[in-house]
């Protein structure tokens, strides 16, 4: 089964970049002008991070991000990093696209590169640590203090966002997010009390694996926040362990027929994505109560790493429950 850790919204993993960038982002980074020095001999803080204590600054100037679940926490905290990694445009939800273009792109999936890490003269290297950049924590830590959150295939995605947090030091933003979240879970759950109980859901993306679509679990995190909302699981979501998912064949829509909602990814613009249009075009899906009732629901902050994010899902849940019609 595909794990969380192939199912980061920077897809293309090639291989990192040779160590001869290494050298080049040293010279770079030895080469920073005095506002970058300034900024790196400010009064400093240690955060316990994936990789042990690292001091950090206690406000930090010039953050990079080199992965979309920190970058968009940032933005979340009021903060613009100055780097972040290239997901592509088209998996960035609408909230920080704008943000996001404006920021200089270091990286895409495992190609990571150092030079342009280190021209950018960053007082902080963020991230969550995936394998992919797990690897690439000493070359990075050699630029900047790097602080990694612990990735976690069952971990509940509001880890992420609140290691962010600690990083950069944000506190009183953190609780002011969370408290939103929580209000917004209660406003939809009193609004349609009773209606997601009433109702079974189940969690599908399009798959990377040749014809094959993925069912995601209630654990996951789009389950996490549905299980908030006080929805109940059809059988094909219920049946995922914790930190997994189910690759099936196209053919085997017949495994949602249980379900009276379906909720899937889709690119910024709304279209779906990763190919899950190949399951929506087959009779057997279109058959489905789902399908008949109007009920398959997309939402583009399908992978939630951050706050807004989590409401952006309760929003589509919210939309979906409301044009109910079956």
């Amino acid at each position: 089964m595909p794990s969380f850790s192939r199912i980061t919204r920077a897809r293309l993993l090639r291989p990192a970049v040779a160590a001869t960038a290494l050298a080049l982002a040293l010279t770079a980074c030895g080469s920073s002008d005095s506002g970058s020095t300034d900024a790196r001999t400010a009064a400093t803080r240690v955060v316990a991070t994936a990789h042990g204590k690292v001091t950090v600054p206690v406000r930090p100037l010039r953050i990079v991000s080199v992965h979309s679940w920190s970058t968009e926490s940032l933005f979340d905290l009021g903060l613009r990093p100055v780097g972040v990694e290239n997901s592509g445009a088209n998996y960035v939800p609408p909230r920080y696209l704008k943000n996001w273009k404006a920021a200089a792109k270091v990286t895409t999936g495992a190609d990571l590169d150092y030079e342009k890490i280190a021209s950018l003269k960053p007082d902080l290297i963020v991230g969550v640590d995936v394998p992919y950049l797990s690897k690439a924590y000493a070359k990075l830590s050699a630029i900047a203090p790097t602080a990694f959150a612990s990735f976690d295939e069952t971990a509940d995605w509001t880890k992420y966002p609140d290691d962010t947090a600690r990083f950069v030091n944000r506190p009183t933003q953190l609780n002011a997010l969370k408290q939103t979240y929580e209000k917004r879970l209660a406003a939809v759950r009193e609004k349609y009390a009773g209606t997601p109980a009433d109702d079974t859901w189940d969690v599908v993306q399009g798959g990377f694996d040749s014809g094959n679509y993925w069912i995601y679990g209630s654990a996951s995190p789009v389950g996490n926040i549905l299980g908030k909302l006080g929805v109940r699981f059809a059988s094909a979501t219920a049946s995922v362990a914790a930190g997994a998912t189910k690759s099936v064949s196209y053919e085997r829509a017949d495994l949602l027929d249980d379900a009276d909602y379906v909720i899937y990814y889709t690119n910024n613009d709304g279209s779906p994505a990763n190919d899950i249009q190949k399951l929506f075009a087959l009779d057997s899906f279109k058959r489905l109560p789902a399908a008949k009732d109007g009920h398959v629901v997309g939402t583009p902050d399908f992978l939630p790493g951050s706050y807004r994010d989590a409401m952006g899902v309760v929003d589509s849940v919210e939309a979906a429950l409301g044009g109910k019609t079956g």
